[in-house]
């Protein structure tokens, strides 16, 4: 039985040209066990037949709230409508073309309460053949770690370099009152890719605790559905994407500066640091595995005019530090021309912009672990220290003084 005035759960799913999934995604919803809910369909402009879908659903289920918007504001400001329109004690999203399993809402609705925020997991469909080569990547990344966060804990443990966990909005369930203020807290603005990140700032900023469930794969997540996983990157996609990216980042650095005196805390700086550089990171994947190397050093000099110069060094000097150490731990010989060889340029090209003395924790970090293993490789191949070195012909080679201590020391963990 549902009180439309104040139901349990409202579901949001924000929806643009959603007509070919919308109707399996609310079935999925309107048919769980637990029915004291409303469904609001947020259609954003859509140019198919998505606000016929949400007008039949709406006429065949009294539970269905359209919410129809005259202007494409893109996902943020369709989430925003949505969640502003809730009435539910508790608030959860779900995608236009994912669904929820059987009983899922029942399953969570158990734990509502327990936390301001309540991650459980999620069921991965891989749609085509390179979903299918990264589903047990991304299931493994949106299946959160059993735990529970409190406080100030919450926001510096969520994009930290150890222990961090995803930072999609959906497969959580809020307080209706905090997914409401995070939302109505958050930048009018057209933003895409980087809300989900963007808000997950605002709900930890806000919120008080945090609960993560094990074995809980109640969002079934359709990888591949609407996007076109494995296409072939390109320059101006890579432009694109970043620029997606970075004006998130940008959001989200202005959300600690504007709120830094009504939601105080001692490491902001630090907070927005860990958030650019799980971001960056993504852009910096996108362009190594998605690019040919001949269009590298452009790709470098675009992201450069883009990003702080610690950003895009830090992360190529992770791509120096992995095939370093492959090279040392399977005694390949490196070689001028090889794929170390152009990253290591790269990272040096980008390092001459960082100013002396500057660069975030993790620029530092990949830089001298990606150095030491660079000494390592010199000692065990002195023909080639030149280059990797990056020393003129003839001089004496650097111990590195048991490289693997160092970097053991350095990062904290065996090397990867």
């Amino acid at each position: 039985m549902t009180s439309q005035a104040s139901p349990a759960l409202s579901v949001v799913v924000p929806a643009y040209n959603a007509g070919r999934y919308l109707e399996e995604c609310a079935a999925s919803v309107l048919g769980q066990d637990f029915t004291d809910l409303e469904l609001i369909c947020v259609d954003d402009a859509s140019t198919d037949e998505t606000r016929d879908v949400i007008g039949r659903l709406a006429a065949l289920d009294a539970r269905v709230r359209p919410v129809l918007l005259d202007e494409n504001l893109g996902t943020l400001g369709a989430r925003q409508a949505g969640v502003a329109a809730s009435r539910g004690q508790y608030v959860t999203l779900v995608d236009q073309d994912d669904e929820l399993a059987a009983g899922a809402l029942a399953k969570v609705m158990a734990h509502a309460g327990e936390a301001d925020i309540v991650h459980f997991g999620v069921l991965v469909v891989p749609e085509g053949d390179a979903a299918r080569q990264a589903a047990a990547g991304m299931q493994g990344f949106l299946t959160p770690e059993p735990r529970r966060l409190e406080g100030a804990e919450i926001l510096r443990t969520h994009f930290s370099e150890q222990g961090s966990f995803d930072w999609h909005v959906h497969h959580k369930l809020y307080a209706g009152d905090l997914a409401r203020r995070a939302w109505g807290m958050s930048a009018k603005t057209r933003l895409l890719l980087s809300d989900d990140i963007y808000l997950c700032m605002i709900l930890d900023a806000l919120a008080s605790s945090y609960v993560a469930l094990g074995d809980a794969p109640w969002y079934v997540y359709h990888l591949g559905r609407g996007e076109t996983l494995g296409a072939r990157e390109t320059l101006d996609v890579l432009r694109r994407t970043s620029e997606r990216e970075l004006k998130g980042w940008r959001l989200m650095r202005d959300f600690a500066r504007e709120h830094a005196a009504d939601l105080p805390r001692d490491d902001w700086p630090d907070r927005v640091a860990d958030a650019r550089d799980r971001i960056y990171e993504n852009v910096s994947n996108e362009m190594v595995d998605g690019l040919p190397a001949s269009e590298l050093p452009q790709a470098v000099d675009m992201l450069l005019s883009q990003w702080p110069a610690d950003a895009v060094a830090g992360e190529l000097w992770r791509y120096v530090r992995d095939r370093a150490y492959e090279r040392y731990d399977r005694r390949i010989e490196p070689a001028r021309g090889d794929s170390l060889d152009g990253v290591l340029a790269l990272a040096r090209r980008a390092d001459a912009r960082v100013a002396s003395g500057e660069g975030s924790r993790r620029y530092r970090q990949m830089r001298d672990v990606a150095q030491a293993h660079l000494r390592e490789l010199a000692e065990r191949h002195p023909d080639q220290a030149e280059w990797l070195l990056d020393a003129p012909s003839g001089v004496d080679v650097p111990s590195g003084g048991g490289a693997l201590g160092v970097l053991r020391r350095l990062i904290g963990r065996p090397p990867r």
